[in-house]
Protein backbone atom coordinates (compact mmCIF):
# COMPACT_ATOMS: atom_id res chain seq x y z
CA UNK A 1 0.00 0.00 0.00
CA UNK A 2 1.19 3.51 -0.82
CA UNK A 3 -0.37 6.72 0.56
CA UNK A 4 -0.49 9.70 -1.81
CA UNK A 5 -1.77 13.25 -1.82
CA UNK A 6 -2.71 14.19 -5.40
CA UNK A 7 -3.47 17.69 -6.58
CA UNK A 8 -4.93 18.98 -9.81
CA UNK A 9 -3.23 21.57 -12.00
CA UNK A 10 -4.94 22.72 -15.17
CA UNK A 11 -5.50 25.93 -17.11
CA UNK A 12 -9.30 26.23 -17.32
CA UNK A 13 -9.84 25.64 -13.60
CA UNK A 14 -8.19 27.50 -10.72
CA UNK A 15 -8.80 27.55 -6.99
CA UNK A 16 -8.09 31.21 -6.30
CA UNK A 17 -8.64 31.17 -2.54
CA UNK A 18 -10.46 29.27 0.20
CA UNK A 19 -11.30 29.54 3.88
CA UNK A 20 -14.03 30.14 6.44
CA UNK A 21 -16.24 27.58 4.68
CA UNK A 22 -15.96 29.04 1.16
CA UNK A 23 -14.14 28.50 -2.15
CA UNK A 24 -13.33 31.19 -4.73
CA UNK A 25 -12.79 29.49 -8.09
CA UNK A 26 -12.23 30.27 -11.75
CA UNK A 27 -14.07 28.02 -14.20
CA UNK A 28 -12.94 29.11 -17.65
CA UNK A 29 -14.20 32.68 -18.10
CA UNK A 30 -16.42 32.63 -14.99
CA UNK A 31 -15.43 33.11 -11.34
CA UNK A 32 -17.58 31.61 -8.59
CA UNK A 33 -17.89 31.64 -4.82
CA UNK A 34 -19.52 28.58 -3.27
CA UNK A 35 -19.66 26.97 0.18
CA UNK A 36 -17.41 24.06 1.17
CA UNK A 37 -17.35 22.69 4.75
CA UNK A 38 -13.77 21.46 4.19
CA UNK A 39 -12.51 24.97 3.40
CA UNK A 40 -11.23 25.59 6.92
CA UNK A 41 -8.87 28.25 8.23
CA UNK A 42 -8.30 31.83 7.13
CA UNK A 43 -8.40 32.69 3.42
CA UNK A 44 -5.43 34.45 1.87
CA UNK A 45 -7.71 37.40 1.16
CA UNK A 46 -10.58 38.54 3.36
CA UNK A 47 -13.93 37.14 2.12
CA UNK A 48 -15.29 40.69 1.79
CA UNK A 49 -12.62 41.44 -0.83
CA UNK A 50 -13.33 38.42 -3.07
CA UNK A 51 -14.48 39.46 -6.52
CA UNK A 52 -16.38 36.41 -7.74
CA UNK A 53 -18.91 37.05 -10.51
CA UNK A 54 -21.45 34.60 -9.05
CA UNK A 55 -22.11 33.55 -5.45
CA UNK A 56 -24.06 30.51 -4.27
CA UNK A 57 -26.75 31.26 -1.70
CA UNK A 58 -28.15 28.33 0.27
CA UNK A 59 -31.92 28.36 0.71
CA UNK A 60 -32.13 25.07 2.65
CA UNK A 61 -30.02 22.11 3.73
CA UNK A 62 -29.65 20.86 0.15
CA UNK A 63 -31.11 23.66 -1.94
CA UNK A 64 -29.85 27.02 -3.12
CA UNK A 65 -29.41 29.37 -6.05
CA UNK A 66 -26.70 31.35 -7.78
CA UNK A 67 -26.73 35.14 -7.59
CA UNK A 68 -26.77 36.39 -10.26
CA UNK A 69 -27.93 33.27 -12.16
CA UNK A 70 -25.27 31.30 -14.02
CA UNK A 71 -25.30 30.94 -17.82
CA UNK A 72 -27.17 27.87 -19.04
CA UNK A 73 -23.83 26.16 -19.75
CA UNK A 74 -20.28 26.91 -20.84
CA UNK A 75 -17.32 24.87 -22.01
CA UNK A 76 -14.02 24.17 -20.26
CA UNK A 77 -11.13 22.03 -21.46
CA UNK A 78 -8.62 19.78 -19.75
CA UNK A 79 -5.42 19.35 -21.80
CA UNK A 80 -4.15 15.87 -21.03
CA UNK A 81 -0.77 14.54 -22.08
CA UNK A 82 -1.42 13.93 -25.76
CA UNK A 83 -5.21 14.21 -25.52
CA UNK A 84 -7.87 16.81 -24.69
CA UNK A 85 -11.08 16.59 -22.68
CA UNK A 86 -13.95 19.03 -23.40
CA UNK A 87 -16.73 19.45 -20.84
CA UNK A 88 -19.96 21.35 -20.35
CA UNK A 89 -20.24 23.17 -17.03
CA UNK A 90 -23.65 24.17 -15.68
CA UNK A 91 -25.51 24.47 -12.41
CA UNK A 92 -26.46 20.99 -11.23
CA UNK A 93 -27.85 19.64 -7.98
CA UNK A 94 -27.20 21.88 -5.00
CA UNK A 95 -23.87 23.72 -5.52
CA UNK A 96 -22.26 21.24 -7.93
CA UNK A 97 -21.24 22.05 -11.51
CA UNK A 98 -20.92 18.58 -13.05
CA UNK A 99 -17.12 18.38 -12.88
CA UNK A 100 -14.81 17.56 -9.96
CA UNK A 101 -11.53 19.22 -11.06
CA UNK A 102 -9.48 17.49 -8.35
CA UNK A 103 -9.97 14.17 -10.18
CA UNK A 104 -7.69 15.23 -13.06
CA UNK A 105 -4.78 13.04 -11.78
CA UNK A 106 -7.13 10.05 -12.00
CA UNK A 107 -7.97 10.89 -15.62
CA UNK A 108 -4.27 10.87 -16.53
CA UNK A 109 -3.72 7.59 -14.66
CA UNK A 110 -6.74 5.95 -16.28
CA UNK A 111 -5.91 7.13 -19.80
CA UNK A 112 -2.29 5.91 -19.59
CA UNK A 113 -3.29 2.52 -18.20
CA UNK A 114 -6.05 1.86 -20.74
CA UNK A 115 -3.77 2.59 -23.68
CA UNK A 116 -2.12 -0.75 -22.86
CA UNK A 117 -5.41 -2.62 -23.44
CA UNK A 118 -7.09 -1.42 -26.67
CA UNK A 119 -10.83 -2.05 -26.62
CA UNK A 120 -10.83 -2.96 -22.91
CA UNK A 121 -14.30 -3.36 -21.32
CA UNK A 122 -14.75 -0.74 -18.58
CA UNK A 123 -17.58 -0.50 -16.05
CA UNK A 124 -18.21 2.96 -14.57
CA UNK A 125 -20.65 2.94 -11.63
CA UNK A 126 -22.31 6.09 -10.22
CA UNK A 127 -20.84 7.67 -13.34
CA UNK A 128 -22.62 11.07 -13.06
CA UNK A 129 -21.83 13.45 -15.96
CA UNK A 130 -19.41 11.09 -17.65
CA UNK A 131 -15.99 12.71 -17.31
CA UNK A 132 -14.26 9.44 -16.41
CA UNK A 133 -16.31 7.47 -18.94
CA UNK A 134 -15.27 9.85 -21.72
CA UNK A 135 -11.62 9.75 -20.66
CA UNK A 136 -11.70 5.94 -20.87
CA UNK A 137 -13.43 6.07 -24.26
CA UNK A 138 -10.84 8.52 -25.63
CA UNK A 139 -8.21 5.93 -24.62
CA UNK A 140 -10.07 3.38 -26.76
CA UNK A 141 -12.00 1.49 -24.07
CA UNK A 142 -15.51 0.08 -24.48
CA UNK A 143 -17.34 1.80 -21.63
CA UNK A 144 -20.58 0.91 -19.85
CA UNK A 145 -21.81 3.99 -17.98
CA UNK A 146 -24.23 3.35 -15.09
CA UNK A 147 -26.12 6.05 -13.23
CA UNK A 148 -29.60 6.05 -11.67
CA UNK A 149 -30.21 9.68 -12.73
CA UNK A 150 -31.52 10.10 -16.27
CA UNK A 151 -30.71 13.82 -16.17
CA UNK A 152 -27.08 13.02 -15.29
CA UNK A 153 -26.88 10.58 -18.20
CA UNK A 154 -28.30 13.23 -20.55
CA UNK A 155 -25.58 15.63 -19.39
CA UNK A 156 -22.94 12.90 -19.80
CA UNK A 157 -24.13 12.17 -23.34
CA UNK A 158 -23.81 15.88 -24.20
CA UNK A 159 -20.25 15.82 -22.89
CA UNK A 160 -19.52 12.74 -24.99
CA UNK A 161 -20.92 14.42 -28.10
CA UNK A 162 -18.72 17.47 -27.40
CA UNK A 163 -15.71 15.12 -27.53
CA UNK A 164 -16.86 13.26 -30.63
CA UNK A 165 -17.42 10.04 -28.62
CA UNK A 166 -20.26 7.72 -29.66
CA UNK A 167 -19.09 4.36 -28.29
CA UNK A 168 -20.27 4.62 -24.66
CA UNK A 169 -23.24 2.50 -23.60
CA UNK A 170 -25.53 4.56 -21.33
CA UNK A 171 -27.64 2.63 -18.77
CA UNK A 172 -29.95 4.48 -16.33
CA UNK A 173 -30.07 1.90 -13.54
CA UNK A 174 -29.28 1.34 -9.88
CA UNK A 175 -25.61 0.29 -9.70
CA UNK A 176 -26.34 -2.55 -7.25
CA UNK A 177 -28.90 -4.18 -9.54
CA UNK A 178 -26.60 -3.95 -12.56
CA UNK A 179 -23.65 -5.44 -10.66
CA UNK A 180 -25.72 -8.35 -9.32
CA UNK A 181 -26.99 -9.16 -12.81
CA UNK A 182 -23.52 -8.87 -14.34
CA UNK A 183 -22.12 -11.23 -11.68
CA UNK A 184 -24.80 -13.83 -12.45
CA UNK A 185 -23.92 -13.57 -16.15
CA UNK A 186 -20.20 -13.93 -15.34
CA UNK A 187 -19.26 -10.68 -17.08
CA UNK A 188 -15.62 -9.53 -16.90
CA UNK A 189 -14.25 -5.97 -16.99
CA UNK A 190 -10.70 -4.76 -17.37
CA UNK A 191 -11.50 -1.74 -15.17
CA UNK A 192 -14.18 -0.92 -12.61
CA UNK A 193 -14.64 2.71 -11.53
CA UNK A 194 -16.86 3.89 -8.67
CA UNK A 195 -17.74 7.40 -7.47
CA UNK A 196 -20.64 6.71 -5.07
CA UNK A 197 -22.58 9.45 -3.30
CA UNK A 198 -23.08 9.59 0.46
CA UNK A 199 -26.75 8.89 -0.08
CA UNK A 200 -29.32 8.88 -2.86
CA UNK A 201 -32.54 7.48 -4.23
CA UNK A 202 -32.55 5.36 -7.36
CA UNK A 203 -35.30 3.96 -9.58
CA UNK A 204 -38.41 2.67 -7.80
CA UNK A 205 -37.37 4.60 -4.69
CA UNK A 206 -34.45 2.27 -3.93
CA UNK A 207 -32.31 4.11 -1.39
CA UNK A 208 -28.52 4.22 -1.22
CA UNK A 209 -26.53 4.93 1.96
CA UNK A 210 -22.76 4.81 1.55
CA UNK A 211 -21.66 3.19 4.81
CA UNK A 212 -24.41 0.57 4.61
CA UNK A 213 -24.44 -0.26 0.91
CA UNK A 214 -20.85 0.16 -0.30
CA UNK A 215 -19.40 -2.90 1.53
CA UNK A 216 -22.14 -5.18 0.19
CA UNK A 217 -21.69 -3.81 -3.36
CA UNK A 218 -17.93 -4.42 -3.19
CA UNK A 219 -18.54 -8.10 -2.34
CA UNK A 220 -19.87 -8.67 -5.88
CA UNK A 221 -16.92 -7.08 -7.68
CA UNK A 222 -14.15 -9.73 -7.47
CA UNK A 223 -15.99 -12.01 -9.90
CA UNK A 224 -16.37 -9.10 -12.38
CA UNK A 225 -12.69 -8.12 -12.55
CA UNK A 226 -10.44 -9.51 -15.25
CA UNK A 227 -7.97 -11.92 -13.60
CA UNK A 228 -5.21 -11.26 -16.17
CA UNK A 229 -4.68 -7.53 -15.70
CA UNK A 230 -6.80 -4.55 -14.81
CA UNK A 231 -7.44 -1.55 -12.66
CA UNK A 232 -9.85 -0.33 -10.00
CA UNK A 233 -10.74 3.18 -8.79
CA UNK A 234 -12.95 4.28 -5.90
CA UNK A 235 -13.56 7.90 -4.88
CA UNK A 236 -15.13 8.76 -1.52
CA UNK A 237 -16.34 12.27 -0.76
CA UNK A 238 -17.98 11.52 2.58
CA UNK A 239 -15.56 11.09 5.50
CA UNK A 240 -18.30 10.74 8.10
CA UNK A 241 -17.77 6.99 8.38
CA UNK A 242 -14.86 5.73 6.27
CA UNK A 243 -11.18 6.19 7.14
CA UNK A 244 -8.17 5.47 4.90
CA UNK A 245 -7.02 2.17 6.38
CA UNK A 246 -10.60 0.95 6.66
CA UNK A 247 -11.03 1.58 2.93
CA UNK A 248 -7.74 -0.15 2.18
CA UNK A 249 -8.83 -3.30 4.01
CA UNK A 250 -12.17 -3.36 2.17
CA UNK A 251 -10.48 -3.01 -1.22
CA UNK A 252 -7.73 -5.51 -0.38
CA UNK A 253 -10.50 -8.15 -0.23
CA UNK A 254 -11.77 -7.13 -3.67
CA UNK A 255 -8.60 -6.96 -5.77
CA UNK A 256 -6.24 -9.74 -6.83
CA UNK A 257 -3.46 -10.43 -4.33
CA UNK A 258 -0.77 -9.06 -6.66
CA UNK A 259 -2.53 -5.68 -7.14
CA UNK A 260 -0.51 -2.56 -6.31
CA UNK A 261 -2.84 -0.37 -4.22
CA UNK A 262 -2.62 3.37 -3.66
CA UNK A 263 -4.77 5.21 -1.14
CA UNK A 264 -4.83 8.89 -0.38
CA UNK A 265 -6.48 12.27 -0.76
CA UNK A 266 -7.50 14.41 -3.70
CA UNK A 267 -6.67 18.08 -3.26
CA UNK A 268 -6.87 21.43 -5.01
CA UNK A 269 -3.97 23.87 -4.71
CA UNK A 270 -4.85 27.54 -4.20
CA UNK A 271 -2.84 30.39 -5.68
CA UNK A 272 -1.01 30.93 -2.36
CA UNK A 273 0.13 27.27 -2.29
CA UNK A 274 -2.27 25.93 0.35
CA UNK A 275 -4.05 22.71 -0.53
CA UNK A 276 -7.74 22.01 0.01
CA UNK A 277 -8.49 18.34 0.69
CA UNK A 278 -11.69 17.32 -1.09
CA UNK A 279 -11.98 13.55 -0.63
CA UNK A 280 -10.31 10.15 -0.40
CA UNK A 281 -9.52 7.57 -3.06
CA UNK A 282 -8.34 4.00 -3.42
CA UNK A 283 -6.98 2.76 -6.71
CA UNK A 284 -5.29 -0.45 -7.73
CA UNK A 285 -3.62 -1.91 -10.78
CA UNK A 286 -2.34 -5.42 -11.51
Amino acid sequence: MEYQVLYANWKDYKLIDFGEGWRWEQWGPISLQRPDPRALGRPAQALATWKAQHRYQATGSYTGEWEPPLPEKWEIRYPGKGWTLRLWVRSGKFKHLGVFPEQAPHWEWLYSALLQWPGAPVLNLFAYTGVTSITAAIAGAQVIHIDASKSAITWAAENAQLNGISTIRWIPEDARLFVQRAARREKKYRAILLDPPAYGTGPQGKRWKLEKDLPSLLQHLPTLLSPEAGLFLLNIYSADFFFPYMLYQLIRQVLPERAFIEIGELTLRAEDGRELSTGMFVRGIW
